[in-house]
């Protein structure tokens, strides 16, 4: 199964077989964490996090905002715990032994979380925290180092940043010689703006969002509001509030609808919705803040997308 794919992993549904465990289904782990759209992550729950080809299951530490502090689990180094920063636990989800890896503990982004997996509960969050400080003093046997070493790996490409993509101002060598810097709606003909919409092959509010910077012009819509109307104004960066919100797993289907509709990017993808669904919140409700989950809520039913669909 494709990494960027919301559903279980076949690798964990061959081990609910094998183990006969139902309860790692599908439906069964939507039934026990709800829907999509309802999914908070916390500290204790084991999750599936992807990022591109990049999949690794990981046990929540602590919770922020943007991110999560975790230690990765595997279910491929099955043994006794004769390493010092290393535990395993049996009673998992899972249906099998599960490794997790104390000793190689990282801050990750909340955008990376893809689905979760078990709650794990206070009192195995108790058990890893006495295995890290015992670890700090004991030196470790090396159970598996090559697991260890591929989990760090995929451990250090999940915890690149999260990029809160910003509009890149355009070069001023693309621009018309002596063509203004921004867009003087009142003294744009009406004329024009209905044909800069049908160039653009864009409904009319679409447009005036673009000219008033609530959403940034492709390239190619660049060049379009340049020829008609003489300048393609830069977009200022959508609400923070709302590109935080939308870096939350439960939205993760709902970038993914998108991602396919529009041809991007996962990244470019969060960065288009939280453009589109700014603009739309703006022209609503004007400079209140607006409940962002609600209007996520309301911005898919508009487009026909469902944030709980499997994606």
């Amino acid at each position: 199964m494709p990494a960027e794919s919301g559903a279980v992993p076949q690798e964990l549904l061959a081990l609910a077989e094998k183990a006969a465990a139902p309860q790692l289904k599908e439906t069964a782990l939507d039934r026990r964490f709800g829907p999509r759209s309802s999914w908070v992550p916390a500290a204790g729950q084991l999750w599936r996090a992807v990022r591109e080809d990049v999949t690794a299951l990981v046990v929540l530490i602590a919770v922020d905002v943007e991110s999560v502090t975790a230690v990765p689990a595997s279910v491929d180094s099955g043994g006794e715990e004769a390493d010092a920063d290393a535990l395993v636990l049996d009673d998992t989800v899972l249906g099998v032994p599960v490794t997790v890896w104390v000793g190689l503990r990282r801050a990750l982004p909340v955008s990376v979380l893809d689905r979760p997996v078990d709650d794990l509960g206070a009192a195995v969050l108790s058990r890893i925290a006495d295995r890290a400080r015992a670890a700090k003093t004991a030196s470790t046997a090396l159970l598996d180092v090559e697991v260890r070493a591929e989990l760090a790996d995929d451990l250090d490409l999940l915890a690149e940043p999260a990029v809160h993509t910003a509009p890149v101002p355009a070069d001023a060598d693309d621009a018309p010689a002596g063509a203004p810097a921004a867009i003087d709606l009142a003294a744009v003909d009406p004329a024009d703006l209905d044909e800069a919409a049908a160039r653009l092959g864009l409904p009319l509010p679409v447009v005036l969002d673009l000219i008033d910077g609530k959403r940034p012009p492709t390239p190619a819509e660049a060049d379009v509001l340049r020829e008609v109307l003489g300048a393609a104004p830069e977009a200022a960066p959508p609400p923070l509030a709302l590109v935080v919100e939308l870096a939350q797993p439960r939205w993760r289907s709902l970038v993914r609808q998108h991602r396919r509709r529009r041809e991007l990017t996962e990244t470019a993808a969060r960065t288009a919705l939280a453009y589109d669904i700014g603009a739309m919140a703006a022209r609503q409700t004007g400079e209140r803040e607006p409940s962002w989950s609600d209007r996520i809520r309301l911005w898919a039913q508009g487009e026909q997308l469902d944030p709980d669909a499997d994606a």
